[in-house]
């Protein structure tokens, strides 16, 4: 296990301030967060090239803050690739392997095997001067698992690439997880990525960790109003906490004109807000469901009416903007393409839409 202790350092006026996560045996734990956030910095001291001001960085329980690069056993891409423009394909991948005092046949070996499985076989005696970008992915990767290490950092490495040849190497990166038992902690920017490879994921935001979690409880319960809006998630109504009765809890939210009940013991737990506390309701867009005309409203909860102002296509789904009839408050629908042609859903028609109470989250203000 990769562990950071209580991680702070000052980069000019930047502050990564009191950071903390591990990232388990054979697992991939993703740093997402927006530019500046502190990612790379997290990096730059796991790996060694700058010295935090607190903190310990541990692997498997061994306390490697004060080592060389070289003797902490963790491999690392930058976002550059740092590819050596004079050597061939297969100079690089032997670079570090040749560099180890003890010499490794086995090394050689798992080199060749991921040459294999990349697919770069017929590149080793090119330059890479040549490469295409995906093709210079595959030798940084290969070359930085090659010198048998099992902790591999990656620093927003796959930016540059096009959508489709990006996914190709998050397929190539899982497989290689589980195959070689690798220790995964990924930067990125890019929230599908994070929630593609991640098994985990912590979410930075001006140099601090704002949350840490499995990937679907960071989907689907944001524990901050900066998380909430960093994940994109639109809305987001101010409301009170009204109470509890029977099974379920209540808030009272101005914006939609009507009081939200959430079911005890949801995800998002309520029964730690306070009766009259001002708090933040938030739901997913995919989490608002459009009601059939005439549907039976028997199980369904939070039901309001409106007018469905715009409808936007996306490919496989369809972004709806639902207009409440109170002051123009909007409500973000996310939809699939079968079920809008289903229940026959166009621009400008009065519906209701249910808000399901175990799928609101409350964040504290």
């Amino acid at each position: 296990m990769l562990e950071l202790r209580s991680l702070s350092m000052q980069a000019g006026n930047f502050l990564l301030e009191d950071v903390s996560l591990s990232a388990h045996h054979a697992q991939c734990h993703i740093i997402v967060g927006p530019t500046g956030s502190g990612k790379t910095l997290v990096l730059e001291a796991i790996i060694g090239f700058r010295k935090p001001d607190k903190g310990e960085i541990l692997v498997d329980g061994r306390n490697i803050t004060g080592l060389a690069i070289e003797e902490r056993g963790i491999s690392y891409v930058p976002q550059d690739l740092s590819i050596f423009p004079h050597l061939t394909v297969e100079e690089n991948i032997l670079y570090g392997v040749n560099l180890q005092k003890r010499k490794d046949g086995r090394r050689h070996v798992l080199a060749g095997e991921l040459v294999d499985a990349l697919g770069i076989g017929h590149l080793l005696k090119r330059s890479t001067m040549n490469l295409s970008g995906g093709e210079l992915q595959r030798v940084a990767l290969v070359r930085a698992i090659a010198n048998g290490a099992k902790y591999l950092l990656l620093d927003e490495p796959l930016s540059s690439l096009h959508e489709s040849l990006k996914k190709e190497i998050w397929f190539l990166l899982k497989e290689l997880q589980t195959r070689y038992d690798l220790t995964i902690l990924m930067v990125t920017h890019d929230l599908e990525e994070a929630f593609f490879l991640g098994d985990t994921i912590s979410i930075f935001i001006n140099g601090k960790v704002h949350q840490t979690g499995k990937k679907k409880t960071i989907y689907t319960t944001p524990e901050t109003l900066e998380v909430a809006k960093f994940m994109g998630i639109r809305n987001l109504f101010t409301a009170e906490v009204a109470g509890s009765e029977k099974n379920v809890f209540k808030i009272h939210c101005p914006q939609l004109g009507r009081d939200l009940v959430i079911p005890k013991g949801a995800t998002n737990d309520a029964g730690r807000f306070e009766k009259g506390e001002k708090i933040m309701a938030g739901i997913r867009p995919e989490e608002a469901m459009i009601l059939r005309s005439g549907d039976y409203k028997k199980n369904r909860d939070n039901i309001i009416e409106g007018t469905i102002a715009n409808i936007f296509a996306k490919g496989a789904s369809h972004t709806l903007f639902f207009m409440l009839d109170n002051d123009g408050q909007r409500i973000e629908v996310e939809i699939p393409d079968y079920a809008l042609k289903k229940l026959q859903i166009l621009k400008g028609e009065r519906r209701e839409i249910s808000l399901r109470g175990e799928n609101i989250f409350l964040l504290k203000i």
